[in-house]
């Protein structure tokens, strides 16, 4: 996977301040935080300044709240310990909700990802769009 950099799984701040930003993970198992010196900094003040950390094992990636005051939340619910994430899951630290998408499992690309055709499931169950009908102008009725 590290030789395509565009598989490796990606946090999306899909709400809060930093709305927009993206982080790919890595072998390396990296803090989320407000501080500075972690991995991920995310500049919110409801965030502990390492808030929680995040794992890719080969397993799957592992969320774990890192005795933040306000907790970490996976999916509305909050963690006690180390949780497995799966594609599309959410995650609310602080003010800030985080969008997990893992391109080796998913079934759908995030914004701005292209996958070359041979990487992805080609979809065939799409209809093609139908025009909406046009009513007839009121003299042409008559």
């Amino acid at each position: 996977m590290e030789d395509f950099p565009e598989l490796m799984p990606l946090l999306t701040v899909a709400g809060g301040p930093m709305r927009g930003a993206s982080f790919r993970l890595s072998r390396t198992p990296q803090v989320i935080g407000r501080a500075t010196t972690v991995q991920v900094s995310v500049d919110d003040p409801h965030l502990s300044r390492r808030h929680a950390s995040v794992r890719l094992a080969a397993d799957g990636v592992w969320l774990e709240d890192l005795g933040s005051t306000n907790g970490t939340w996976l999916n509305d619910r909050r963690i006690e310990m180390p949780e497995l994430l799966s594609d599309g899951d959410v995650i609310r630290l602080g003010r800030t909700e985080l969008r997990f998408f893992d391109p080796g499992l998913a079934r759908t690309d995030p914004v701005g990802l292209r996958l070359a055709p041979q990487l992805g499931p080609q979809r065939r169950d799409r209809r093609p769009t139908l025009p909406l009908p046009v009513a007839a102008p009121p003299a042409a009725r008559a």
